[in-house]
């Protein structure tokens, strides 16, 4: 801790106590659990030559610091403000407060000459991920909607301070930060609007009262020109920009990354967070209960750039995980429940090399532990026969030093694609502790799980496009076998490492690299047969051939190849509308062509074109959100489902589909004790030849009962109906499945593409 003496203690990549942010929003005194010391710090005034952007900041030097340039003001921070943060949070998704790199050329940035919008955009339902605004204390503001359209503050997700943490461990707020006028006073704005406008708070600088307010929230006056005023309910801040913005993906774009170190974790429902500490440099604690028992999370920010954690879990012991400063910023966000963080971060490389992050979780580490292969060293080259362009064999392994203790193995081959995600190839469990390595097309050893594809078995490397690609397999020395309870079909590598994430010893990687030959990333290697490719993965059937038939009544668009098919034309596809309550995923013909894009935001439509190919058999995952423990959504509610679907070639839901449950609860609608049923989902549901003939059909519900929300009618859906199982309430994850036939439809192309798309299959 480095002490600047009489006024100001400045802990060392962490944040600033003042005493006069540390009472509690509506001014009284702080919360008996709000341990912090509370000095007082007195803000630098801005220098003479700074525009005025900077003199509210200037209030929080030195952990704000401001520059500036002919067209905009930059503001830096660490993104951890000098008040406490996170308690009284009751509805929590695992984050904690990291410091961030809001500097250089990831600094904020205020317009300086703002410029109004010929048309003001609307927040409301608009910019639901990142930043719309900057608080004075350099902590970003949020849209008072999470990206699942709630009211975070109404649900229990804000602090004290109306901030929590995003998916990237980002603290931001989502209501405006009011209480920053015990620093600021009045006549000072407590944010700036990322379009360059000033947000005041309940009065006017002067303390008189606020005007007539536009349809933005703000006004101009001959004072202060254009501003905005706070609120201490909706819209809380502005609710349009009256300055242009651009709006891409969601948020306000430029604006600056936040860099994550971690997996984002599901919500822990029945947990309330009681406290939150520094505990030295870069050291924190939060405490929290779940349904009374005491937990607590205590972390640090290392130089090395490593982020160690201890959680008590209370009656469940105690966990240790280390994790690692990620290139390139934080994992993108792909959404999830809650899923509430900035878009705009980049992904890791695809090639680092990096194990699934729940992998990193360790009692204890052990140096020794090492896994290694006869044929090929650990970053070298894996030879092609391990590959789907050789024989698809799997890879001979070694591995020696295991941790005292060690009473299985659990392995797991993964890559990361360039999107960030993770994609298992080999997931292997229940192997004995007596064995020390895995021959060549190991069988009759452990028991084998899924790959991203969905099949059970190896999914040798067949890398999409050119270049190197990393595999990393990690070896798990655990202290007793996985719990899975599920059969293999469903054992995929995440699975997997859920099961075994308290029982890890040790761990050890053997990096391998694949570069397919050829400029395209899909041609053969050299002097070498290339096996057949099979579709959709082992045991399935091959793709059928569609016969040559006459030129299509579009006059043969786009022309005929040399098999009689003709090649379609953007004419010959049709366009479907989905609006699922919450989330779905679409097969079309056993092959994975769509997923809500933003998970759990139950009022979103997908619209999509698809090249029709009949007869056309439909398989849908729909999913309401809901505990898996419980079935319950957003602490102790009972939730509904509903899903809909139209094609433009007259394809509509309704109760001719076929519809089954897999998920249930809670059972007979008991809250204060909660049960719920869970029923494996078959392997290989959405394939074309799966029975589903004694599955019951769809249940038709009204609009009204659904209740859709605004994008729902900016769709074409009429004629088809909302579908369900016979309980809407209760029902939480359903399958539906549908075949259509086209009576006279003739194959006139061939929807199985030449090029190399085996990595887009269903995973």
């Amino acid at each position: 801790m480095k002490i600047i003496l009489p006024i100001t203690i400045t802990l060392l990549g962490c944040f600033q106590l003042h005493a006069h942010d540390l009472s509690d929003p509506d001014g009284q005194r702080p919360h008996a659990h709000d341990k912090s010391p509370q000095p007082t710090q007195v803000g630098a005034p801005a220098p003479k030559s700074a525009p005025p952007q900077a003199a509210a900041f200037a209030m929080f030097a030195p952990a704000v610091n401001t520059r500036w340039d002919e067209k905009f003001l930059y503001v830096e921070s660490n993104g951890l403000p000098s008040h406490n943060m996170m308690v009284g949070i009751t509805t929590w998704q695992q984050q904690v407060p990291l410091p961030q790199a809001y500097s250089g050329d990831n600094a904020w940035r205020i317009p300086l000459h703002p410029v109004p919008a010929k048309e003001p955009q609307v927040i409301e339902g608009h910019f639901l991920r990142g930043a719309i605004a900057l608080a004075a204390n350099g902590i970003p503001i949020f849209n008072p909607q999470n990206n699942r359209g709630e009211v975070s503050a109404e649900i229990g997700e804000l602090d004290q301070w109306g901030g929590h943490c995003g998916r990237a461990d980002d603290y931001h707020y989502h209501i405006a930060p009011l209480h920053l006028q015990r620093v600021l006073g009045k006549s000072k704005p407590i944010a700036w609007a990322l379009d360059g406008y000033p947000v005041y708070g309940l009065t006017e600088p002067d303390g008189s009262p606020v005007g007539t307010l536009d349809k933005c929230h703000g006004h101009e006056t001959p004072a202060l020109g254009y501003h905005y005023h706070a609120a201490t309910r909706r819209p809380y801040l502005q609710s349009a920009f009256h300055g242009e913005v651009v709006e891409r993906e969601g948020q306000v774009d430029p604006q600056p990354r936040a860099q994550g170190v971690r997996e984002a974790k599901p919500p822990l429902r029945g947990a309330e967070i009681t406290a939150f500490a520094s505990t030295g440099a870069n050291s924190y604690k939060l405490d929290y209960t779940v349904n009374g028992d005491k937990r607590s999370i205590s972390y640090s920010s290392n130089p090395d750039g490593t982020y160690p954690f201890v959680f008590d879990n209370g009656s469940d012991g105690t966990m240790n995980e280390v994790h690692s400063q990620r290139a390139g910023g934080g994992q993108r966000d792909k959404g999830g429940p809650g899923k509430d963080r900035r878009p705009g971060e980049n992904p890791p490389p695809a090639d680092e090399g990096k194990r699934p992050q729940a992998a990193v979780r360790t009692a204890s580490a052990s140096s020794s532990f090492t896994l290694r292969s006869p044929d090929v060293e650990n970053g070298g080259a894996l030879p092609i026969d391990y590959t789907g362009d050789g024989s698809g064999a799997t890879l001979p392994l070694e591995w020696s030093g295991a941790p005292a203790g060690t009473k299985n193995y659990a392995l797991i081959m993964h890559h990361l694609d360039p999107e960030g995600a993770t994609k298992g190839y080999w997931t292997l469990y229940d192997i004995p502790a007596n064995i020390t390595g895995l021959p060549k097309n190991v069988k009759g050893i452990g028991k084998i799980g899924i790959g991203f594809k969905g099949q059970v078995g190896y999914e040798p490397p067949h890398s999409k496009g050119p270049g190197a690609k990393t595999y990393t397999l990690t070896l798990y020395a655990l202290s007793a076998p996985a719990k899975i309870t599920v059969p293999p079909s469903q054992v995929n590598h995440e699975v997997l490492l859920a099961a075994i994430q308290r029982s890890i010893l040790a761990s050890s990687d053997l990096n391998v690299v694949y570069t397919r030959n050829g400029t395209d990333g899909d041609s053969p290697p050299e002097n070498r047969p290339r096996p057949p490719r099979q579709e959709g993965g082992p045991g399935q059937t091959p793709p059928r051939t569609a016969p040559s038939s006459p030129p299509p009544p579009n006059g043969g668009k786009g022309g005929a190849d040399n098999q009689g098919l003709v090649k379609p034309a953007i004419t010959d596809t049709i366009q479907a509308s989905i609006y699922a309550d919450n989330w779905f995923k679409l097969y079309i013909n056993g092959k994975l062509v769509a997923v809500d894009p933003i998970d759990f935001l139950p009022h979103n439509v997908v619209n999509l074109e698809i090249l029709p190919e009949y007869p056309m058999t439909i398989a849908v995952m729909a999913m309401d959100n809901a505990n898996p423990k419980t079935g319950m959504e957003y602490g102790n509610h009972i939730g509904d489902g509903g899903f809909i679907i139209k094609f433009s070639d007259g394809t509509i839901s309704n109760a001719k589909w076929k519809a089954k449950s897999f998920f249930k609860g809670p059972l007979n609608h008991e809250t204060s004790n909660p049960k719920v049923e869970h029923t494996p989902i078959p392997a290989n549901w959405f394939a074309v030849n799966f029975d589903d003939s004694k599955w019951p059909n769809a249940t038709e519900y009204t609009e009204q009962r659904v209740n859709p929300k605004e994008p729902f009618y900016k769709a074409d859906f009429a004629g088809a109906k909302f579908i369900w199982t016979e309980d809407l309430d209760l029902d939480n994850t359903i399958l539906f499945r549908a075949k259509i036939d086209k009576p006279g439809w003739k194959p006139r192309w061939n929807t199985k593409p030449d090029l190399d798309v085996i990595e887009a299959q269903p995973h």
